[in-house]
């Protein structure tokens, strides 16, 4: 793949992507008599769906769904490295000890999961399934090709967090891209090593909704983001995910060149 063509497929992907994020339906849902909060889950649900779908459309327009972990030809391997990342949603859990959830209503909770559900599905799509496939397929005969192609798509993940800047605590931006980095890149290693998208973005999801769930009793909380207060907790928030990183890393070691070369060659004849 061309240099020109990758950078071409990444910024159209980007600008899409955020388009559609950022498109005010949220306000238009909320003109037929919604609550705000239903209709900001509402609508990332319908943006999420519409993401998916047509990140599911260009990974087979590039013949790259072997890669991007939706091909039934590949069994799901190595299952046991997609419950590492699950430690995020125990401690999420635990987080949750001595919230009173008792006024929130059961739709409100389930709009709230399904949300964050969609999510897990339209960013792992994008990122991992469309993204670093086609990093894939322009680094795997560079030095490094695999690491650069794990890493570069959870850089932009990362770096995509700063549309969430906040002036008054910049611990909190800088904590988000670095936590959502080390996520992205532990992902991306897992998912080439599993050979399964799905999983991923269904424990991406469950860990956005049990981070999220604060929001419904906190009007100011972030939906899907760690807890970050101050500096410390922004330390905190990173350290809480790094164990994650170093087993990505880990696992990225063991990702072999000719596994990924096959899995390529079968993109091909898709």
């Amino acid at each position: 793949m061309r240099i020109k063509n990758l950078l071409l497929i990444i910024l159209v992907t980007l600008i899409v992507f955020l388009g559609i994020l950022k498109f005010p339906l949220e306000a238009i849902i909320e003109g037929f008599g919604v609550t705000l909060k239903r209709a900001e889950h509402l609508s990332r649900i319908i943006k999420n769906v519409v993401i998916v779908s047509l990140a599911i459309l260009v990974i087979k327009k590039l013949k790259s769904a072997t890669l991007s972990g939706l091909s039934t030809q590949l069994k799901w391997n190595y299952k046991y490295l997609a419950l590492i990342p699950m430690y995020l949603v125990m401690l999420g859990v635990l987080s949750l000890i001595g919230i009173d959830l008792t006024g929130t209503s059961a739709i409100d909770i389930t709009l709230l999961f399904i949300a964050m559900l969609s999510v897990g599905f339209s960013e792992e799509f994008i990122f991992r399934g469309l993204l670093q496939s086609v990093f894939l397929k322009h680094f795997i005969n560079h030095k490094n090709g695999i690491i650069w192609s794990i890493f570069l798509p959870a850089l932009l993940f990362g770096l995509l967090h700063l549309l969430n800047l906040k002036l008054d605590n910049i611990a909190a931006s800088v904590s988000q891209v670095i936590y959502a980095f080390f996520i992205g890149a532990a992902f991306g290693a897992i998912l080439l090593k599993t050979n399964k998208l799905i999983p991923l973005a269904i424990i991406h999801g469950l860990i956005d909704f049990v981070f999220s769930i604060n929001t419904l009793v906190d009007q100011d909380a972030m939906a899907g983001e760690l807890e970050v207060q101050d500096v410390m907790s922004a330390i905190g928030s990173i350290l809480v995910v790094l164990p994650l990183f170093i087993a990505g890393l880990l696992i990225m070691r063991k990702i072999s060149k000719k596994s990924v070369l096959e899995k390529i060659e079968m993109s091909t004849q898709e």
